[in-house]
C-alpha cells in the first residue's frame, strides 16, 4: 500500500487554496462574490452564479492523495443544487473526461521556470534592451507602502477610464486600494517619486510559485515600465528561492470580435518577450453540446457589465 503523509483538511479555505492550490488560476477560487464548497477530503472550490451554470475559474483545491474525493464531492453538490458545472482553465482535464465532461483546449498559460530564469542571451535580448532603457529614463521599482498608495490609486483610475466596459473579474483581480492584503505589489516610481506603474502577483503551491495578476502604468509612463516592472519582480522571485511564476493566461484568439473583448494576439506576442513555455489550459464543460453555452457563460463572469458593454472597451 503506497504511504501518504498525513495532511491537515482542517485548513480554513484561504489557507487551503494558499497551501494546495497547483494551478496559477487556483487563488481566484476566493475571490469576492464566490460561492465557496468545502469539499470532501479537506478540499475546496469557489464558483460563479451564472443562470443555472457554476462556473468555476479552475479545477477543485485539495490536498494530495484526496483530490479524488474533492472532485466527487463537488459534482455532488453542484448537481444537487440544480447547476450545471463549467471549469474555465484546467491544466489537467483528464479527472473531469473520465466523470464524463467534455474538455476544450481554451487558453494558454505562460510559465517562467525561475531556477533559470535570467536576462542573458539572445532571446532576452529585446527585454534586456528594454529594463536597461527604463533604467536610464530614472525608473526604479519598489515595494508598495502606504506612501504611495494614492500614486497607485491616481495610475489604475487613469488606466481604467480608457476602458468603458470597466474593469473585467473572474480570474483577473480588481484593483484594491490596499494591494498588501492579499497580493503582492511592486511600483515603478520615477526619479522624482511619482507612481509611473505597478503590477500585482498572487501566490499559490505553498509559496512555491507566483502569478502576475494586475498591470497598469501611466499615460506619460516611459513605455519599457512594464517590462522593468515584470523582469525585476522576476528577478526578485528567483533570488528568493521562488521555483516558478506564471504571467498569466492567453486565450486562444477567436477572431476580431473576441480581440475586441480581450486582445489575445497583441498580448501573447507581449509576454513572448520574457521566453516562457506556454502550457495549455482546457475549459470543461458538461457535453459538447453545452460548451457554447459554457463559453458564453465564462465570458459573462468575465464581464459583470455584460458582453455587450464589455464589447465597448476598445472601442
Amino acid at each position: 500500500m503506497l504511504f501518504r503523509p498525513p495532511v491537515d483538511t482542517e485548513l480554513d479555505v484561504e489557507e487551503t487554496v494558499r497551501r494546495w492550490g497547483r494551478s496559477p488560476v487556483s487563488p481566484f477560487h476566493t475571490e469576492p462574490g464566490r460561492t465557496v464548497l468545502r469539499l470532501a477530503g479537506g478540499g475546496v472550490a469557489g464558483y460563479e452564479p451564472v443562470g443555472r451554470r457554476a462556473v468555476f475559474p479552475t479545477g477543485i483545491v485539495a490536498p494530495p492523495g484526496l483530490e479524488s474525493d474533492a472532485l466527487d464531492s463537488l459534482m455532488d453538490q453542484v448537481r444537487s443544487a440544480g447547476r450545471r458545472p463549467v471549469f474555465a482553465a484546467l491544466p489537467d482535464p483528464i479527472p473531469y473526461e473520465t466523470r464524463g465532461l467534455h474538455a476544450t483546449r481554451i487558453a494558454d498559460d505562460a510559465q517562467i521556470d525561475l531556477s533559470t530564469f535570467s536576462l542573458a542571451g539572445k532571446r532576452m535580448a529585446s527585454l534586456r534592451h528594454s529594463i536597461t532603457s527604463a533604467r536610464r529614463a530614472g525608473l526604479k521599482i519598489v515595494p508598495f507602502s502606504e506612501a504611495l498608495g494614492r500614486g497607485v490609486a491616481a495610475v489604475s483610475d487613469e488606466w481604467l477610464s480608457t476602458k468603458r466596459g470597466g474593469e473585467m473579474g473572474f480570474t483577473l483581480g480588481r484593483f484594491d486600494p490596499d494591494p498588501t492584503r492579499a497580493v503582492e505589489c511592486r511600483v515603478a516610481i520615477t526619479e522624482a517619486g511619482e507612481v509611473a506603474g505597478f503590477v500585482t502577483w498572487r501566490t499559490y503551491d505553498d509559496g512555491h510559485a507566483r502569478v502576475l495578476d494586475i498591470m497598469r502604468r501611466s499615460a506619460d509612463a516611459p513605455n519599457p515600465t512594464m517590462d522593468l516592472l515584470i523582469g525585476e519582480s522576476l528577478l526578485e522571485f528567483a533570488a528568493a528561492g521562488v521555483e516558478r511564476a506564471s504571467l498569466g493566461a492567453v486565450p486562444l484568439s477567436h477572431g476580431s470580435v473576441s480581440e475586441r473583448v480581450y486582445p489575445t494576439v497583441t498580448l501573447r506576442r507581449y509576454k513572448e518577450k520574457f521566453a516562457p513555455t506556454w502550457e495549455p489550459l482546457w475549459l470543461v464543460a458538461p457535453s459538447p453540446l453545452r460548451t457554447p453555452g459554457a463559453l458564453m457563460a465564462v465570458a459573462s463572469a468575465y464581464c459583470p457589465g455584460g458582453i455587450r458593454q464589455a464589447l465597448r472597451r476598445n472601442g
